[in-house]
């Protein structure tokens, strides 16, 4: 086996959580690392060792993974942070979302769901990491994306619409792996959701193995396969906006539970909205509701925490 370049810490107090992780990502290549506690984390990476994702429950029994995830938010480099949630920990995870997790996963979590958002974070970093722009010179920059209902490019496109924003100063480099995040799900959810009519409680009944196998099944149905998403983006200075367009019949958007409700906040239906609503400034859908607006306006220096 070729090896992976990728390492990756795993932080839990229980050992069957490290032991699940480690045994399932090691299969995938990756070089996974298990510790007990935060300190060892932070200690580890004081003493020049190279972190490429940090994988972390919230709960721990000294320092927490709020904590953690605080500090390696802040270095000069920060590190992808994947936070494991319990169940009804609603403040603690949207404070991680807060503070730039770049994804979470809920106890007893799927451990396909595990790396799934795995491979779509270290795409992301090693995306960024190769791309080189002038977007500091920018002073206005529009883009109209129509792409096919395929889940396996929507992390490319969130990067591509996103990966200006910090060095046009719309915002810091968390604040924009934030609206990406958002980006995400709301593309996401125009293919899914709206293009291919998928009802979130598949997940509930079926897994996201499930999920994922009828998505590719509706995708194959000429019902649906020729479907697009229409994405318009616009960055100035002041602000950027996405407008999201799906093909699907729309929903209710009024109609949509309120997802800081501990009831709905770990419902699948729910997360995405949850994302959204934290990150952006201005969300809005149309009548219909296969239209959603986003809006993220200039975070100046000072504001940025």
């Amino acid at each position: 086996m070729t090896e992976n370049p990728y390492k990756i810490l795993v932080v839990d107090d229980e050992e069957v959580i490290r032991y699940t992780l480690q045994k399932k990502l090691s299969r995938m290549g990756y070089n996974v690392i298990s510790m007990e506690k935060a300190e060892d984390v932070l200690y580890y990476i004081k003493s020049g060792e190279t972190v490429d994702l940090i994988i972390t429950d919230i709960k721990l029994r000294k320092m927490d993974g709020i904590e953690l995830l605080r500090r390696t938010s802040s270095l000069d480099e920060p590190i992808p942070v994947l936070i494991i949630t319990g169940q009804g920990n609603v403040e603690d995870a949207i404070k991680a979302l807060r503070y730039g997790a770049s994804d979470f996963i809920r106890k007893p979590f799927d451990a396909n769901e595990v790396t799934s958002s795995v491979r779509e974070i270290l795409k992301r970093k090693l995306e960024k990491k190769l791309s080189e722009n002038m977007a500091e010179f920018m002073v206005e920059e529009r883009a109209v994306y129509h792409i096919a209902s395929d889940p396996a490019i929507v992390n490319t496109v969130s990067y591509n619409l996103t990966k200006n924003l910090h060095p046009a100063g719309l915002c810091n480099n968390t604040t924009a792996e934030n609206v990406s995040l958002a980006l995400q799900e709301a593309i996401s959810n125009a293919i899914f959701h709206g293009n291919l009519e998928i009802s979130s409680n598949l997940k509930e009944e079926r897994g996201m193995k499930g999920f994922i196998e009828e998505a590719e099944s509706r995708r194959q149905d000429d019902c649906y396969a020729h479907r697009i998403v229409k994405i318009s983006y616009t960055l100035r200075k002041e602000y950027v906006e996405y407008i999201i367009e799906d093909e699907g019949r729309g929903f209710d958007h009024n109609s949509l539970p309120d997802p800081r409700d501990p009831e709905n906040f770990f419902k699948n239906s729910g997360r995405g909205l949850l994302i959204i609503k934290i990150h952006m400034d201005e969300v809005a859908w149309n009548e219909s509701g296969n239209v959603i607006r986003m809006k993220k306006y200039r975070v100046e220096r000072n504001d940025i925490h």
